[in-house]
């Protein structure tokens, strides 16, 4: 069965870097899920290799993948090594394409004024090893409306709030927070605040332990009076802005999905190595395995060709964030699919602590819950688009 690939040098590149990282990260992976653990060393490693740069254009001191297909094909041979290690990597990179995607704009444009900002930002993320952990997630949250709010300030901004599920935050040098705010015009708008972790009334709460991606150091975070400066709150649009959320965050369902690939073809190919081994297995171990090579050929085809059409830029917003919540929400059902399959057909080993199977039956349920879109409300999104209904996300 054929295995996606990059279409682009520099992607293909990253695609033999993230193996090899991948290969590396899996030695650690069963110690770090077992304490539940954050695997710094892995971290590190992505660091050195520059792999937190990957989106950033080669001129601003990146690896030059600006193909969403191939940054997508890359993450998910990360997620074969350790998946709690590829979705904080993900959320850092699902930002950075917002701005290389502004900065392709721009040039396109002409807007030199613009691009050189994106350009600067970009150069300054890549200079600095900025690594970003997105606070976003709330417990009981409004997408298009955070509860954590920001407030001006003589000196800047004040952010107050908590958020949840706020992965990779013990590695970050900034933690992405979404806020509410009221512009200088009194009109309440959704924003980024740029915050330190180690910026006074910010606490990391290392609460994190959960069924799986136990290394993932998804702590919830508490911000209680964290002064900013006037410049670290950024982006911005009006609240309940359905079009605006869209546009924010039309890659990222299809990273967390390709960390369900990435988890769900590494625990398919173990199953089957297993079997290979036997001497006759039974006729419901073959269906498994068959079963499996045609969701996961599916999942492949359906991620590769939302990428392509990110790549493509088309113009309908609403339907390709259509595309990529119902590629998303395909491959994270199947992924899991597959993986029950693969631990069918491996018989009592893989049932084991400490079997990658076992971690791998844990770890691909998570991507269901992870916005944007869980499922839940991916499913009340495409009904939506499906019925020509006017889309609301809240």
């Amino acid at each position: 069965m054929f295995e996606l690939t990059a279409k682009t040098e520099s992607g293909t590149r990253l695609v033999e870097l993230a193996e090899r990282l991948a290969e590396d990260m899996a030695t650690r992976a069963a110690q770090h899920d077992r304490e539940a653990s954050f695997p710094f060393a892995s971290f590190d490693a992505l660091k050195r290799a520059g792999y937190f740069t990957a989106p950033i254009p080669a001129e601003h001191g990146g690896l030059g993948v600006t193909s969403v297909h191939d940054l997508l094909v890359a993450s998910s041979r990360l997620a074969r090594g350790d998946a709690s290690v590829a979705i904080g990597v993900n959320m850092h990179l699902a930002v950075l394409m917002n701005i290389v995607r502004r900065w392709e704009a721009a040039v396109r444009a002409g807007d030199a004024r613009r691009s050189a900002a994106f350009g600067e930002s970009m150069a300054a993320i890549a200079r600095d090893g900025v690594v970003m952990a997105t606070a976003i997630s709330e417990i009981g949250q409004d997408l298009t409306r955070p509860q954590t709010t920001a407030v001006r300030t003589d000196s800047g901004w004040r952010i107050d709030g908590r958020k949840a599920f706020c992965t990779m935050s013990p590695a970050a040098t900034v933690l992405l927070t979404a806020v509410t705010f009221v512009d200088e015009h009194g009109v309440e708008r959704y924003g980024y605040a740029e915050v330190p972790p180690e910026t006074d009334g910010v606490e990391i709460h290392g609460d994190w332990d959960a069924l799986g991606m136990r290394a993932s150091g998804s702590h919830s975070v508490s911000f209680s009076g964290a002064e900013i400066a006037p410049r670290a709150l950024r982006g911005g649009f009006l609240t309940g802005d359905a079009e605006a959320y869209m546009d924010r965050n039309l890659v990222a369902g299809l990273f967390h999905a390709s960390a369900s690939l990435g988890i769900a073809e590494s625990a398919a190919a173990t199953a089957a190595a297993a079997v290979a081994k036997r001497d006759a297995p039974d006729s419901r171990t073959h269906w498994l395995v068959a079963t499996n090579a045609i969701e996961l050929g599916a999942c492949r085809a359906m991620l590769s060709r939302a990428g392509t059409l990110v790549d493509e830029d088309e113009q309908d917003l609403v339907g390709l964030f259509a595309e990529t919540q119902a590629t998303k929400t395909f491959v994270n059902e199947a992924a899991a699919r597959i993986v029950d399959r693969a631990l069918a057909a491996s018989g009592g080993a893989g049932y084991l602590n400490g079997h990658p199977l076992a971690r791998a039956y844990r770890d691909v349920r998570a991507g269901s819950f992870m916005h944007p879109l869980a499922s839940n409300r991916a499913y009340e999104f495409l009904v939506d688009v499906a019925l020509g209904r006017e889309v609301a996300l809240h």
